[in-house]
């Protein structure tokens, strides 16, 4: 089994289990992962690789932001579309002036906030099980399962 092929069934296979909370880190995850990627594309200058990249990057931004439920989520809903539509410029951006220190800049963001996810899944899974499924309704915003491969 190829390594690629492995890391795309262990992403498969945690996400089946995953709350909807836990989908979404592990969609920083992948984002950061992309955004990282390009950085490496950008340094050794393979264009097709960093647009790639970038370009799931965007994709994963259009998955967390049309996932946002305004209407039960409220202002951090609409803190989280404004974040997102923030890092899909920047990534744009910094395609247009192919720089790795500003795609560096957005990874490190994205891993900041991916941490307050993980804490957010950490302490929902420490609620009790009469609890935990309300709590995490509250806290995913309506996203859902999504595709994490490539």
């Amino acid at each position: 089994m190829k390594i690629p092929n492995a890391a795309l069934a262990y992403r498969e296979s945690a996400s089946i289990g995953a709350t909807p909370v836990g989908v979404v880190v592990l969609l920083y995850d992948r984002l950061a992962q992309d955004v990282h990627a390009a950085i490496a594309a950008m340094k050794s200058n393979d264009v097709e690789g960093r647009s790639l990249s970038i370009n799931h990057a965007l994709l994963i931004l259009q998955q967390l932001q049309g996932r946002l439920d305004f209407s039960a989520g409220g202002a951090p809903a609409r803190q989280l579309d404004a974040f997102y539509s923030h890092i899909r410029g920047k990534l744009l951006e910094a395609q247009i002036r192919r720089s790795p220190e500003l795609l560096l800049t957005q990874a490190q963001v994205i891993t900041q906030v991916r941490e307050s996810w993980a804490e957010a899944e950490r302490s929902t899974s420490q609620v009790p099980a009469a609890v935990a499924p309300s709590a995490v309704e509250t806290a995913s915003a309506g996203t859902g399962p999504l595709n994490l491969g490539a």
